[in-house]
């Protein structure tokens, strides 16, 4: 395990003071992504940790559990997304997660609006308030690891999600032939990341599994969309 060495949380952005009660370790990426079978000696895979408040890292348990569960039933395909899916079998087996895998499964519709769709498409009614929240997260850590710099993000964040055998959005084309970083991450294979900035407009890419893309793009340093409205 990686542990970077930080004063601030990249969570809240205030200040850390060293209190072993207040702060503990957190995972960037979520850690729930790497499924512990590969996470053996002679894999020397690394997991890299943010010192941030314990209240703010425990305010994203439940909604980083979510994320990566409704993820999960598109994830055969990969080393990584075998791995991890197996370890969600056994789980489910041993009796864990059961209502909220339960909920996630009935999020699959074969059906919108009284259209049925066809048999290779469906529908994912996903809890978006709770996936982009943990996208706002990942995001929030790469950025920190990268500037050492607390993100303030705007309210108004554009996040895809693109499952396997779907086409990405036209932008991400764009962005991975012009703009795209290099591929960044540890753990290539289970999350690798390529991001660009310019003028304050932030795009990030995530690629999980090696199957699935997020996409999120935002403009920092604007003013609140109520302030530039005339009266």
């Amino acid at each position: 395990m990686q542990r970077l060495k930080v004063n601030q949380c990249y969570l809240c952005g205030k200040p850390l003071i060293g209190d072993r009660e207040a702060e503990n370790d957190d995972h960037v990426p979520p850690e729930q992504l790497l499924a512990r079978s590969l996470r053996r000696p002679e894999n020397k895979i690394r997991l890299t940790t943010l010192r941030v408040h314990k209240s703010c890292n425990q305010s994203y348990s439940f909604d980083e559990e979510y994320f990566t569960q409704v993820l999960i039933p598109f994830a055969r395909g990969s080393v990584g997304g075998n791995a991890i899916f197996q370890k969600a079998v056994e789980d489910y087996r041993a009796g864990k997660r059961h209502s909220l895998i339960h909920r996630i499964l009935r999020q699959g519709k074969s059906a919108v609006g009284g259209v049925l769709l066809p048999s290779c498409k469906l529908w994912l009614d996903l809890e978006y308030e709770r996936f982009d929240r943990v996208v706002v997260k990942i995001i929030r850590g790469l950025h920190f690891l990268e500037t050492q710099e607390f993100l303030i993000l705007p309210d108004d964040i554009n996040v895809r999600l693109t499952l396997p055998g779907h086409a990405p959005p036209d932008d991400f084309e764009r962005f991975m032939t012009y703009c795209a970083s290099d591929s960044k991450g540890q753990h290539q294979g289970i999350f690798a990341y390529r991001n660009a900035v310019a003028d304050g407009l932030h795009y990030w890419a995530f690629l999980i599994w090696d199957l699935i893309i997020i996409t999120a793009f935002f403009k920092v340093g604007q003013p609140p969309l109520s302030e530039t409205v005339s009266e």
